[in-house]
């Protein structure tokens, strides 16, 4: 148990070493490059980046299959999951985002006696991003859960904690990944769980939203939900697809970033149930969603804001009771 895999700087030293075969195949080069450039500096910086390294990239059958990748910071004693965004139409990222129909996820042991009625069994997800992860037919051999279980438990060491992100489908499937870590009752797994995304589309109903936020109150979670205030995709799928439509809701703290301010909320904040309904329409400028869901401009958001962003910390939103408030929702939903 334990190790280390490929210390980060060397990752840093491939990539450069290949930059110019790597120009011709990444269509965001400009972006990458700026990317490594603030790599190479923070390592000049600080050499403990020997202290992060990559031990699982996982692309193996990316046609049918989600790609993730797992780091280890044993500076700050963190084990990071990370999920791909969707990619060109030669995989099965499209096909997961438009599967919006509902499926029955189970609800995790760690809930099943707080909640009522059919919560008590299962909470309604959206099918495809649910699929991509736990029930993929596709899938040769193992599903990317047991995988991913399997890859991040020998470097859950003694004092670490589990981070999960990705970037819009990654940010769905690190949602639906840290709800089920935190739900577990497996010894293994240290609480809370924490998920930060960016552009998450919409990934479960209300029932689902219950059951989130009572993780989020038993302190076995925390999320953070990053998003451009103009981008289309965190408001999409407003409703689930089949016989039995549902409205889909946004879950955890939304960090909502406009060019010189942001914004922070809650499901439960007081007073902004409308507010943010309206902010989660698709009354959105479609034209615009390239630029504002793109992983650049969330960068240079938070970055003009970094005075601000960073003397917060998640433990102290959470504590914020006019923030996290108290729940609205039934238990029994």
């Amino acid at each position: 148990e334990g190790g280390n895999g490929l210390p980060f700087n060397k990752v840093v030293e491939i990539v450069v070493a290949n930059a110019e075969n790597l120009k011709e195949i990444e269509s965001e080069w400009e972006y990458v490059g700026n990317i490594i450039q603030k790599i190479q500096a923070a390592e000049d910086a600080d050499q403990s980046s020997d202290d992060f390294f990559l031990e699982t990239f996982s692309s193996i059958d990316a046609a049918t299959q989600c790609v993730y990748g797992v780091l280890k910071d044993n500076k700050n004693k963190r084990v990071v999951v990370v999920f791909r965004g969707s990619t060109d139409l030669s995989t099965r990222d499209w096909q997961t985002n438009l599967s919006a129909q509902l499926e029955g996820m189970k609800t995790p042991k760690l809930l099943k006696d707080s909640l009522k009625g059919k919560l008590k069994k299962r909470v309604l997800v959206h099918r495809g991003f649910y699929n991509y992860i736990f029930n993929n037919k596709r899938a040769k051999g193992d599903q990317r859960y047991d995988m991913i279980l399997n890859d991040i438990k020998p470097f859950v060491e003694q004092g670490y904690k589990i981070y999960v992100t990705g970037h819009s489908l990654g940010a769905a499937l690190s949602s639906l990944l840290a709800f089920k870590l935190a739900g577990s009752d497996k010894s293994w797994i240290p609480k809370p769980v924490t998920c930060i995304s960016y552009a998450s589309p919409m990934v479960g109903t209300d029932g689902f939203r219950t059951a989130f936020t009572l993780l989020e109150q038993m302190g076995h979670i925390r999320y953070l939900r990053v998003n451009n205030d103009a981008d289309t995709v965190p408001t999409i799928p407003p409703f689930s697809l089949g016989l039995k439509r549902r409205l889909m809701k946004h879950v955890g703290i939304n960090l909502r970033l406009s060019d010189d301010s942001f914004i922070l909320s809650h499901p439960n904040s007081n007073g902004w149930g409308f507010v943010n309904a309206v902010r989660n329409s698709v009354l959105k400028p479609v034209w615009s969603v390239l630029k504002y869901h793109s992983l650049q401009t969330h960068e240079d958001r938070m970055d003009a804001q970094k005075e601000r962003l960073q003397h917060m910390n998640l433990d102290d939103l959470y504590a914020n009771e006019e923030l996290f408030g108290t729940p609205k929702t039934s238990l029994c939903g």
